[in-house]
């Protein structure tokens, strides 16, 4: 199996809740949980339904390792629902190197953190 993806996703542990926000409309506020992210994309269960365009931008607002992050993205796909909840995938709008190397350190360390808690569980 080829791995196409420029990043490696990290799948977030738990129920990380996150703030999604959609400004076309008043900014409309939703709570999201946030299931993986990557250094240029995302994904997210709700019960909320969502509309898949590249064409509507939501900002997604959440703190990881103790670092607050404010990142815009399209929600690209949608997969069925489980247990009345669906999941989608958002693709980040590019970032700067700074915002991108931030989020990518963060990702890191989160992982790490979380393999290391696994590895010393299981004794």
């Amino acid at each position: 199996m080829i791995n196409r993806r420029k990043f490696f996703r990290c799948r977030i542990k738990g129920f990380k809740e996150a703030t999604l926000i959609l400004p076309a409309e008043q900014d409309r506020v939703y709570k999201v949980t946030l299931r993986n992210i990557s250094g240029n994309g995302l994904s997210f269960v709700s019960r909320e339904k969502f509309m898949i365009s590249e064409f509507l931008t939501y900002t997604f607002k959440f703190n990881l390792e103790d670092e607050d992050f404010e990142l815009k993205g399209c929600i690209v796909r949608k997969n069925g629902e489980e247990d009345r909840y669906t999941k989608y995938g958002v693709k980040l709008v590019p970032l700067s190197v700074k915002e991108e190397s931030k989020l990518i350190s963060v990702i890191n360390r989160y992982q790490t953190k979380q393999y290391r808690d696994d590895l010393f569980s299981k004794d």
